[in-house]
């Protein structure tokens, strides 16, 4: 089924601008809403002042004030949708406008005035631990915390021949996708409110509206159509929140569309993070131990942050054989933007500093940094670093030795000119079950005329999702590609399939979708649903452990011309 390269089912739409995201909807009467967002980091809210619009139909304040439950937040409610008592970073809600103009909304939103009692900013995790620091949280600036050790790393670096070391500080990332988060909403003639928006996660989206709004389950109706790009960035509550509460509370279709610079101030990021690293060498260049300590920087909330921990520490060792080892992580709150889901997921933050002391440490010794990686790498059968064995295929040799092979990797060993450098690295990434333990979905297929209709709620934020799944029912339906419908992020018309984050919905979803074409070839009805469970069952008394046992591997080069007066880099 996936022999050859297909045109993308979604492609005609997206290049003659047919495709239509959450904010080209066009609604009859439709109220435009804005955010009041305070202009201080950190500080007590003393009061707010509202314009007088007594005197304005079709205008709207709202506050914590109209909300059942002010907070939300993927594994963790701790954020509120509107500040009410203390805001915690710049840009953060406090309160909305709706009006009918988009301008007019601009302009009162600028016209409300939130009066704040300032407190110290917390701009770095690692002084935001000591003793006295002014706490972000109630509970602290702690979030979470991990700890890892195997083996005895005191006696590991006494017998090295070389320990290298760097303390390095990796700054916050933006998504910057080319749609900002927007979404319109509209209370149907049902009386269902419906919310058409850009996310990851419509089915999570749905039980935290109605949550916060006091809602029953059944009144409400996420709808996700193209999304312009995601990387983790609008799995969680962007605007759906707030289009929801403006709709049920008006009865008016809303709309709401974040500027470039609402998105970048106060949206989700990607985890700055202070890592210090030291390995330990023998002089032939085996590693004997290795100690890693990170401070991933959440800001003022959690976010996804304890999984962005969580699988920093998994990778921080990278792909080598260590058998004395000591990870240390930390999540700390901060006054700055919420950080959650980005593409790497931590792990980019920490083998970043491993694969920098790799590299320190083979031009120390004096050895080829990609046989220095060959001698630790590790082979199939060995544990990963936290203990978990690898039973598929660990492909980091066979990267290296391709690598290896390049013209461009190659050419490095007759340079002379000193203004050219190459620089190398190698790393791995969990694949598969990318949310934990257990991870579920399920698909319903139907008969329509001579082809499939396909029932799977999961996104496409321009991953492909929508050509690898017709796909995938083709082939098992033994059709072509051009008979498979789709039908997708619908919370009324489909199954919850989970985040569509973390590399699990080709893996996840694909598999509940074939359990279903099977069922139905097999029982010959007009339409069969099947569920994709990971793992299938546990015994009792068994915990899920790591949830990774197959992970990808890399080894990639760059070559450089570095000019020493400037310092300005250019890739070659």
């Amino acid at each position: 089924m996936f022999e050859e390269s297909i045109v993308r089912t979604d492609a005609r739409e997206k290049v003659t601008g047919e495709a239509r995201y959450s904010g080209d909807l066009d609604l009859p009467g439709v109220l435009h809403l804005k955010l009041v967002r305070s202009d201080q980091a950190h500080g007590l809210i003393t009061g707010i002042e509202f314009p007088d619009i007594s005197d304005l139909s079709d205008h709207y304040f709202f506050t914590a004030a109209d909300l059942k439950e002010n907070s939300f937040g993927s594994l963790v409610k701790d954020q509120p949708v509107f500040a009410d008592k203390k805001v915690r970073f710049y840009g953060e809600p406090v309160a909305m406008v709706a009006a009918p103009d988009e301008d007019e909304a601009a302009e009162l939103s600028g016209q409300v005035r939130v009066f704040y009692e300032p407190l110290p900013v917390i701009t770095d995790p690692e002084p935001a631990l000591r003793p006295g620091a002014v706490p972000v949280q109630e509970e602290g600036n702690l979030a979470n915390e991990l700890h890892i050790a195997r083996g005895d790393i005191e006696v590991g670096f006494s017998e090295a021949d070389l320990i290298v070391s760097g303390t390095f500080d990796l700054p916050m990332q933006e998504h910057l996708y080319l749609e900002t988060e927007s979404g319109v909403a509209w209370v149907d003639e049902r009386g269902v409110l419906t919310v058409s928006a850009a996310t990851q996660n419509p089915f999570l989206d749905r039980e935290e509206i109605c949550r916060t709004l006091g809602i029953p389950r059944e009144q409400v109706r996420i709808k996700t159509p193209w999304v312009g790009g995601a990387f983790g960035g609008k799995d969680g509550n962007t605007v759906q929140i707030y289009l929801a509460l403006a709709a049920w509370k008006t009865g008016r279709p809303v709309r709401l569309i974040f500027s470039r610079r609402e998105s970048l101030i106060a949206t989700y990021k990607r985890h700055p993070a202070r890592v210090k690293a030291r390995i330990g060498f023998k002089k032939d260049g085996s590693i004997l131990a290795f100690q890693g300590e990170v401070y991933f920087d959440t800001g003022a909330y959690r976010g996804l942050g304890p999984a962005v921990l969580g699988l920093g520490i998994e990778h921080f060792a990278g792909p080598y054989r260590v058998g004395n080892l000591k990870l240390d992580g930390y999540l700390v709150f901060t006054n700055k933007p919420p950080a959650s889901a980005f593409r790497g997921f931590g792990a980019f933050q920490t083998q970043l500093s491993v694969e920098t002391l790799i590299n320190r440490g083979a031009s120390r010794l004096g050895i080829d940094p990609i046989e220095l990686r060959r001698k630790n790498a590790l082979r199939k059968g060995d544990n990963w670093p936290l203990g978990n064995q690898l039973v598929s295929s660990v492909g980091l040799l066979e990267a290296l030795e391709t690598l290896r092979e390049t013209r461009l990797w190659r050419e490095r060993a007759d340079n002379r000119d000193p203004e050219l450098a190459w620089g190398m690295a190698a790393g791995s990434m969990c694949c598969g079950i990318g949310v934990g333990i257990p991870d579920t979905a399920e698909v319903t297929i139907e008969k329509q005329g001579e082809g499939y209709l396909v029932r799977a709620g999961t996104v496409e934020i321009g991953q492909g999702m929508l050509t690898a799944l017709s796909q995938l029912a083709a082939g098992e339906l033994e059709v072509p590609i051009d008979r498979i419908e789709i039908i997708s992020a619908d919370t009324e018309e489909t199954h919850d399939c989970g985040t569509t984050a973390a590399s699990r919905v080709t893996f996840i979803v694909g598999n509940a979708l074939i359990a279903a074409a099977r069922k139905l070839r097999e029982d010959g009805g007009d339409s069969a649903t099947g569920s994709a469970v990971f793992p299938g069952s546990l015994e009792e008394g068994i915990e899920p452990g790591l949830p990774h046992r197959i992970y990808s591997f890399i080894a990639a080069a760059v070559k450089l011309r570095v000019d020493p007066l400037t310092g300005e880099i250019a890739l070659l």
